[in-house]
């Protein structure tokens, strides 16, 4: 079995895209369709389900997948141990003003401290392309890029809970199940909010336990989730937040068994630059920090 094969199967396993993935590995679809159908011949099982909307791995397809992910991951590890030089340089970051400045900034010392050849750019954004245009190194998303050209590696996901200050609690109660919202104030993302979730979902406070087209109404609509965080803390109301935000809100989670939405958190990164070794260490930072979050 060529060692080839397999590193093709292995960004078509994360793409679940042919024509990504072959712009990814700069061959022609039509190579690398071959390329998988040679493999799947060697192997004498189907590796993937085609659809409407792509690929799919298949039983034996998520089995491999596993081992040439652990495979590659040691590779990896071996390249390290016998680079001599240490990461250094620029390493221009992207992400949204919420994550970056409140949950990045925080605990980019630690990465500084370790890596002080590392320059870090931290450029923060209100929103989202659905496109990468790659003016960073690296971007933190948490929508899912149409860009054909990168490899976008999930490192967490985080669940939007119900929160409100203690003052809120002792003037207002605690909500008691979901009907009992209809007794409480809410504050909801506004018209113009550009949040990772559409905007229903967003404000699933509103509508969860209604009827169809039957809505709770808002005491005070915020468009930046700074904003939200300063209303709910100043008693105005309860609000949904997504959890990564724990750590420094002053805030007390009510109905902890009624979960939101979710969101995932991604690292996006053209697949040139997948052997960067300033990548490489700004990843396991992240993953490092989040794996702290969460124990």
């Amino acid at each position: 079995m060529k060692w080839d094969r397999l590193k093709y199967f292995h960004i078509v396993s994360q793409t679940l895209n042919l024509k990504r993935a072959s712009e990814i590995m700069n061959i022609s679809h039509s190579s690398l369709s071959r390329q998988i159908s040679f493999l799947e011949n060697e192997m004498k099982t189907k590796l993937f389900f085609r659809n409407s909307k792509g690929l799919s791995l298949s039983p034996d397809g998520k089995k491999l997948a596993k081992e040439v992910n652990e495979i590659s991951s040691q590779i990896e590890n071996i390249q390290n141990l016998t680079s001599s030089s240490k990461p250094a340089g620029k390493l221009r970051v992207t992400s949204t003003n919420a994550f970056g400045a409140l949950w990045i900034t925080p605990r980019i010392k630690n990465f500084i401290s370790k890596y002080p050849e590392i320059q870090i750019a931290l450029n923060l954004r209100d929103s989202e392309p659905k496109v990468l245009h790659y003016t960073s190194d690296i971007e933190i998303r948490m929508t899912e890029s149409t860009s054909q050209d990168d490899i976008q590696t999930k490192i967490s996901q985080f669940q939007y809970k119900i929160y409100a200050s203690k003052e809120y609690i002792k003037d207002f109660g605690i909500p008691e199940n979901i009907f009992d919202l209809d007794n409480h104030r809410i504050i909801a993302y506004g018209e113009t909010a550009q949040p990772p979730l559409n905007r229903t979902r967003l404000n699933w406070l509103l509508n969860i336990g209604r009827e169809k087209n039957s809505t709770r109404k808002p005491v005070l609509e915020i468009s930046n989730i700074h904003g939200i965080v300063e209303a709910t803390e100043s008693s105005i109301g309860i609000s949904s937040l997504p959890s990564w935000m724990e750590s420094f809100i002053n805030l007390e989670e009510i109905l902890p068994d009624l979960k939101g939405p979710s969101v995932n958190i991604a690292l996006c990164y053209k697949y040139d630059l997948k052997d960067d070794p300033r990548l490489k260490v700004f990843k396991k930072f992240m993953i490092d920090e989040i794996t702290k979050l969460k124990t």
